[in-house]
């Protein structure tokens, strides 16, 4: 494995960093909900209200000229849904972290799907007017908390970054394994738009998401493959050319049965607390594969994956890592690049080339 070198640690950054409110812009065509959510923000320390919007169009412009630190953005909106909109919106706000607000993310429902697709962190039902109160505003609080913490505790140090150009084994791994949170669904997509069909490795997804969002994940990257993408199952055989998605109600790993290599649904906590985690997924493909197992972390806080990570490392796979600056959140990614195991940091279509390179196993 190669060494990898940082000058100053992620965490000393942030505590010598001033603590700052954090700025927040709300965009929703009611003035009803625009104003409960300006009372919620006002009223708890830490948070300012950095402006409210009835238009997604305004919200583009107001980007333009103003930063802000977390935008909380409706779907169903007159002049333009916020959908719609959220591509643009990214591209004007920086680094803030946009949660989708909106009566149509229903839970599982395609519409929030589509937003984790299109670049948003998180998102959250919109409750009926009279039940904004109470348990609404601390969950709100709370997942916005949760988009801060990420910010400062997912800091992207590329310069420190010492990364040598991976050298191009001869043969295609055996099996491809991939782990992805926050910020993880637009990296998928392009990874799957650029990796070539002669790479039929059978690959294993592990993507944060609650369980109910998972179909609807499974039939979106059916459009960005000709792979035969499925949710796994106990006991499906591993087939080349598919993508098996982990369940959201247990953990996706791999074992050997006879001569085949069949799924296995593992439930517990896992110290990552994630369900489904991306660490038992790593782990189970390096004991099947070994060296001829291929590993991709993607974008997402946290630390899932390091573990896992740290025994495809010692079975000599390789593990290939997305860079800072394409990753929303440069936090599984990071802390297995920091602890020295990547092979390679790259952006999501480099590490496609890179796979595409690989030579097709001989029989």
């Amino acid at each position: 494995m190669h060494n990898i070198s940082h000058k100053d640690s992620c965490q000393e950054e942030v505590f010598s960093s001033p603590v700052k409110q954090v700025r927040v812009l709300v965009i929703d065509d009611s003035l009803v909900v625009r104003s409960i959510l300006e009372r919620i923000i006002g009223g708890h320390d830490g948070f300012e209200l950095a402006g409210s919007l009835a238009s997604a169009i305004d919200a583009v412009e107001f980007l333009k000229k103003n930063s802000v630190d977390i935008i909380l953005l409706d779907i169903e909106m007159p002049d333009r849904c916020g959908l719609d909109a959220l591509p643009d919106i990214l591209a004007k706000c920086g680094a803030a972290r946009v949660m989708i607000l909106s009566s149509a993310c229903e839970e599982g429902g395609p519409a929030a799907v589509r937003a984790l697709s299109l670049g948003a962190c998180d998102t959250m039902a919109k409750p009926g007017r009279s039940s904004f109160a109470g348990n609404f505003s601390s969950m709100l609080i709370g997942r916005m908390q949760q988009l801060v913490r990420s910010n400062l505790n997912e800091c992207t140090p590329a310069e420190t970054i010492v990364m040598p150009v991976p050298q191009v084994p001869q043969d295609q791994p055996g099996c491809i394994a991939i782990g992805a949170s926050t910020g993880g669904i637009p990296a998928i997509h392009t990874l799957l738009e650029n990796i070539s069909p002669a790479i039929d490795a059978p690959m294993l997804l592990t993507q944060h998401l609650p369980e109910t969002f998972l179909p609807f994940l499974v039939r979106q990257l059916e459009k960005f493959t000709d792979r035969r993408v499925v949710l796994g199952q106990q006991g499906m055989e591993l087939e080349r050319s598919h993508i098996y998605v982990a369940p959201g109600h247990g953990h996706m790993t791999c074992e050997c049965i006879g001569s085949q290599v069949r799924l296995s649904i593992v439930p517990g906590a896992m110290p990552s607390a994630y369900t489904p985690a991306v660490d038992p997924m790593l782990a189970s493909v390096a004991s099947v594969f070994g060296s001829d197992a291929l590993a991709i972390i993607m974008s997402g806080m946290g630390r899932d994956g390091l573990l896992g990570a740290e025994k495809m490392a010692a079975e000599g796979a390789q593990i290939l890592v997305q860079d800072p600056e394409t990753s929303v959140v440069w936090g599984m990614p990071g802390v297995v690049a920091r602890a020295g195991l990547a092979n390679a940091i790259m952006p999501v279509d480099r590490i496609a080339r890179h796979i595409n390179q690989l030579q097709k196993v001989t029989a």
